[in-house]
């Protein structure tokens, strides 16, 4: 009786451990298939978000119309951006050549000056010094060629002595080093010699005590960095002046636009203050060097601004005129923008059921007899584009699109509405 009981109770325990596995196995394979339906869902839900199905109706009613991709000959231009930069050789900072305490400043900022205009004068009493140094250096020099003249003559008519003429000769000349050094100091201080012309005659001389700090270019004072009683040195920057009447525009040139860039070919500036003045100018400089950071090289434009109406650091946008014939290109208006993206929407051979893409009907839809069953699927494909003659711009699309393939070319925005509409309401579906 008791071996009876344990088989019976052996049985039974194996029949729940393999109806155990066999529910476990069925769950497990539930689970799989929920997984897979999701997976393939979200799959489809991708790729539903990247295309609009329209019936012929829908086209017909919006007004959309194709064109194909094809090779175009344009000569047209490229779009870029870029800054307004100061043309260097047309700034200046402005500063003493010696020590000195400031007497008085003359401008302010935003005053225009001109060149050689004095801006400020420092005191300094080493000046005095310049100019005594200067007034000997002169009377040694022109007492030593004096003898040394006399001497000169003696020595042709056999009286003098070449000995003592050739001292003289070296104390003349060593004599006139010494003053041509005096008189280079004293214009480098900006003090007139003339006024030394009558110093034997005027034992009253007045001898010059401040040094007049003068703009070297014509231009605006943007900046002052000085107040009257300062102590400057040599190397202290007191005004900083900027002549804008000619500036540059630094432009932004991607990789791709590279090879239709040439030095001198004609830009148009345009600016974002709504000005209704554009500025022309040609490529003077293309740089060397790739910046990493932008992926792009710099391209500068000398502009004339004598209007003054270009600030230097101000946003701007160019149009660069090129010529490069045969491109691949589509109409300007079959391009769209979103963000820093741009797109077409391409015309596909493939076709998909209204109802299975809108999800469901109403029951008005159900007893239209005339709406279609099927629709017509358009696709984004995201491109780059290149140079552009204002009805058609060349592409490059990201993915290989052959030629002949039609775009939309009108209503394009029609579709974009539409494909918004479909990623919001996308999970409703």
């Amino acid at each position: 009786m008791h071996k009876i009981l344990t088989a019976a109770a052996i049985n039974l325990i194996l029949i729940i451990f393999f109806t155990g596995c066999s529910n476990k196995e069925e769950l497990n394979n539930e689970n799989k298939k929920d997984h897979s339906g999701e997976a393939g869902h979200n799959e489809k839900e991708e790729d539903h978000r990247e295309e609009v199905v329209l019936s012929e109706e829908q086209i017909k009613l919006m007004g959309i119309e194709f064109s194909k991709i094809e090779l175009q000959n344009i000569s047209g231009y490229i779009k870029v951006s870029g800054e307004i930069m100061i043309n260097s050789d047309n700034e200046s900072k402005v500063g003493g050549i010696i020590p000195g305490r400031i007497k008085k400043i003359f401008v302010k900022e935003g005053s225009f000056v001109r060149a050689g205009q004095t801006l400020a004068v420092i005191e300094n009493p080493d000046l005095i010094n310049v100019q005594v140094d200067y007034i000997n250096s002169k009377n040694e020099f022109e007492f030593a060629k004096q003898e040394y003249n006399r001497q000169q003559k003696l020595s042709s008519d056999n009286i003098g002595s070449k000995k003592n003429l050739a001292e003289l000769e070296s104390v003349y000349k060593k004599a006139l080093a010494n003053f041509k050094t005096n008189e280079e100091k004293l214009a480098g201080y900006n003090i007139s010699r003339n006024r030394f012309d009558k110093v034997y005659q005027d034992t009253n001389v007045n001898l010059q005590k401040t040094y007049a700090v003068t703009a070297p270019i014509s231009g605006y004072v943007v900046s002052r960095m000085v107040t009257n009683g300062q102590y400057v040195e040599p190397s202290t920057d007191m005004f900083h002046i900027v002549n804008n009447s000619t500036v540059y525009a630094d432009l932004n040139i991607y990789e791709k636009d590279l090879l239709y860039i040439k030095p001198g070919q004609k830009a148009v500036i345009e600016t974002g203050s709504g000005q209704s003045r554009i500025y022309e100018g040609k490529i003077s400089f293309i740089n060397k060097v790739f910046d990493d950071l932008k992926r792009t090289v710099k391209v500068r434009i000398s502009i004339d601004n004598r209007s003054q109406e270009l600030y230097p650091y101000m946003f701007v946008t160019a149009k660069i005129f090129v010529s490069d014939g045969n491109v691949t290109a589509v109409p300007v208006s079959a391009v769209e923008t979103e963000g820093e993206n741009k797109f077409l929407f391409v015309k596909t051979d493939e076709t998909k059921s209204i109802e299975s893409h809108e999800g469901h009907k109403d029951e008005q839809e159900e007893k239209d007899e005339h709406k279609p069953s099927e629709g017509i699927v358009f696709r984004k494909h995201q491109i780059r584009t290149g140079i552009s003659d204002d009805k058609y711009i060349e592409i490059f699309p990201i993915e290989e699109l052959s030629s002949g393939v039609e775009v939309v070319s009108k209503g394009t925005f029609y579709l974009k509405s539409e494909l918004k509409k479909e990623e919001l309401g996308g999970h409703e579906h």
